[in-house]
C-alpha cells in the first residue's frame, strides 16, 4: 500500500543543502497498531541515516505516520538529527474500490 504522495524535503543544518525524497523512495513499514473506539489505529515508520552530499554531515530521520480510523490520516511525527524538515508528504489512505461482480465475468 502506497499512502504517501509528493515530496519530503530536508535542509542540512551544517551547509544548508536541500535534499528531496520523492514518494516512490519512501520505504514505510507497518509498525503495528491497536484497537480503539472507532476501529484499528495503524502506525507506519521510515527510518534513514545518510551523509549530506555537500558537506558530509550525518543526517538521520525517523518519519512516523498514523492512520485512525482506518482509511484516514491521523498524525505524523518526524524526528530529524542534523537537518530540519521543510516539507512533508501528503497522505491518502483511501481504500481501493470494491471489485464489481461484472469484473469477474
Amino acid at each position: 500500500m502506497s499512502f504517501v504522495n509528493g515530496t519530503f524535503s530536508i535542509v542540512c543544518h551544517k551547509c544548508g543543502k536541500q535534499t528531496d525524497f520523492d514518494s516512490e523512495e519512501a520505504d514505510f513499514e507497518a509498525t503495528g497498531g491497536s484497537e480503539r473506539q472507532m476501529g484499528p489505529e495503524n502506525g507506519y515508520s521510515w527510518e534513514m541515516t545518510f551523509d549530506c552530499d555537500n558537506c558530509g554531515n550525518e543526517i538521520e530521520f525517523d518519519y512516523q505516520v498514523y492512520e485512525y480510523p482506518q482509511g484516514t490520516f491521523n498524525l505524523e511525527d518526524v524526528k530529524i538529527t542534523g537537518a530540519k524538515a521543510i516539507n512533508t508528504f501528503d497522505y491518502d489512505f483511501s481504500d481501493e474500490p470494491e471489485p464489481n461482480e461484472d469484473d469477474f465475468e
